[in-house]
């Protein structure tokens, strides 16, 4: 097969998925390659290797973990046309069926992000095609990224909002929020209270309360 490159702005979704705190991390190169993990397996004894033609997979693909869950991210080129969707759309539902023989018990989390062209988020024929792929459960969850001129890394983040890294928060208020807190002090006795082995939730109750009537006032 022709060699196959990543989607361009999968790198642009990655840092803006780990500005927001999500921890991203390298996929198997399986999960984007060109074989089922049967065929790999099989090849030693079949003593053959078993090919695909380069119409049957797509032409830009890659795989990364987010958060530990797997993700292809993928790209659709030309105009919106239904025809022309559905078989790059065929070529990536392959690919995540390649990459669901790999996965084992991970394979029903595996998600595709693709991306559109430019300017797609104002054509509606964009818009619904859009809304098509993602009604599309079979092989995988797939979400598709429209947007217009040259994408930002805040429009990476708007996209990511609606995936399953979404967070209720942005990371750095998290941080702030964690920080203010380490400067809490516990009242008198209450940490030792916490941390005694010897006390149920009863006794760590009423040891909190007994500590609270001889607090001085």
């Amino acid at each position: 097969m022709t060699q196959r490159e990543p989607p361009p702005l999968m790198l642009l979704l990655t840092e803006a998925a780990q500005s927001i705190g999500t921890v991203v991390t390298k996929a198997p190169e399986q999960l984007s390659g060109s074989r089922f993990n049967s065929e790999v397996l099989s090849e030693p004894i079949a003593g053959s290797t078993i090919g695909r033609r380069d119409s049957d997979l797509p032409r830009h693909v890659a795989a990364a973990t987010l958060d530990g869950i797997p993700v292809l991210f993928g790209m659709l080129d030309g105009s919106a046309l239904k025809r022309s969707i559905d078989q790059q759309m065929r070529r990536y539902r392959n690919q995540a069926t390649i990459a669901r023989s790999w996965l084992g018990s991970d394979a029903p989390n595996l998600q595709l992000f693709v991306s559109a062209p430019s300017g797609a988020l104002r054509d509606p024929a964009w818009r619904q095609l859009a809304a098509e792929i993602e009604a599309d459960d079979r092989t995988c969850r797939k979400l598709v990224w429209l947007f217009e001129g040259s994408p930002t890394l805040d429009d990476a983040k708007g996209f990511l909002e609606r995936t399953f890294i979404a967070r209720p928060w942005p990371a750095e208020q998290v941080m702030q929020q964690l920080d203010s807190m380490a400067n809490i002090s516990l009242p008198i006795g209450w940490e030792e209270a916490i941390e005694d082995p010897d006390l149920d939730f009863s006794g760590l109750v009423e040891r909190l309360i007994e500590l609270e009537r001889g607090a001085p006032t």
